[in-house]
């Protein structure tokens, strides 16, 4: 299978063939709206797990923002573009992209651009394993942030994930309940479902189930405001795996037959393939054994298409 990042050049490529046929005139409203919708769509194709769509898509905000030499836009288009082959696990082609972001983010002398791409750079650190480094990245990115609320939040979300997995769990979940208060007073309800779902992860790991209900309850009550379909699933799912080690197994059931519906038809594959296995295993406790074979002989059927189990 072709990686993104070859799909990535290959959406570059054309971009540079379309130059000679195309006006060499920008309208520079017209350029930045461009831009602002293809970021759009790239977010909306990320939700879904499209990874090379969204590298299309990232690739022709950067072309429409570097044709009107827009400095903040082209350090957020690759910091998006790093998003995106991070997510596919391309590490070092989403390393290239954070570090052409933090280079562009200077000359645009832009705080919050920069935050993005230290951001970025903490979570490849991350990946790599090394924890020291994610930490002193996401340490640069709050302090880039400045008085921008959007990137503060984000930089506390990042840096609130490497506390939590380093042992700081107390930081962990003051920094994301301050970066989900941010995201509600500015209506950012998407994001403050992200920090309330990952702050019910780390109560979860601390054993403090019934906190992490009410979190993810929260989350869901979010994403449901702004209609976010995969967010819905996965807030579903969380809520789904929570009732059922607090014991609450029919609440369970429901949880997850609502998280298989959502995912379905948000087209999520590996959610429905969750749902659809915790049905399996569930039916037998609450007296829905006809059920939990339907549900078992799906979660069959889509593995085979997928080529095999989803993880």
């Amino acid at each position: 299978m072709r990686s993104i990042a070859f799909l990535g050049a290959l959406a570059a490529l054309a971009l540079l063939a379309a130059c000679s046929t195309a006006p060499k005139g920008y309208d520079v409203f017209e350029a930045r709206n461009a831009a602002a919708g293809d970021m759009k769509i790239g977010d909306g194709l990320m939700d879904r797990g499209d990874w090379g769509g969204a590298v299309e898509a990232y690739t022709r905000a950067l072309r429409a923002d570097s044709g009107i030499d827009y400095l903040e836009g082209i350090a957020r288009s690759h910091a998006s573009l790093g998003k995106a082959y991070l997510a596919a696990g391309e590490v070092d082609a989403a390393e290239k992209e954070f570090l052409d972001a933090l280079d562009y983010g200077r000359l645009a002398a832009s705080g919050p651009a920069l935050s993005l791409a230290s951001g970025g750079l903490g979570e490849v650190a991350w990946a790599r394993g090394d924890k020291e480094g994610a930490a002193a990245r996401f340490a640069e990115a709050l302090d880039q942030a400045g008085k921008d609320e959007g990137a503060l939040a984000l930089a506390l979300h990042q840096g609130a994930r490497a506390k939590a997995g380093s042992g700081l769990g107390a930081e962990a979940k003051a920094d994301l309940l301050k970066a989900a208060g941010l995201n509600e007073k500015a209506g950012r309800l998407v994001q403050a479902a992200s920090n309330r779902y990952l702050l019910a992860s780390i109560l979860v790991a601390e054993g403090e189930l019934e906190g992490a209900l009410s979190q993810a309850l929260l989350a869901l009550a979010a994403d449901k405001r702004v209609e976010n379909g995969p967010g819905i699933a996965q807030d579903l799912g969380a809520l789904g795996a929570i009732s059922l080690r607090l014991g609450r197994k029919a609440e369970a059931w429901d949880y997850w037959r609502r998280s298989f519906d959502s995912s379905l038809a948000a087209n999520l594959p590996r959610q429905v393939a969750k749902a659809l296995a915790a049905l399996r295993a569930l039916g037998k406790d609450v007296g829905k054994e006809a059920e939990a074979r339907h549900y078992g002989e799906l979660l069959a059927r889509l593995e085979a298409l997928e080529g095999g189990a989803l993880p």
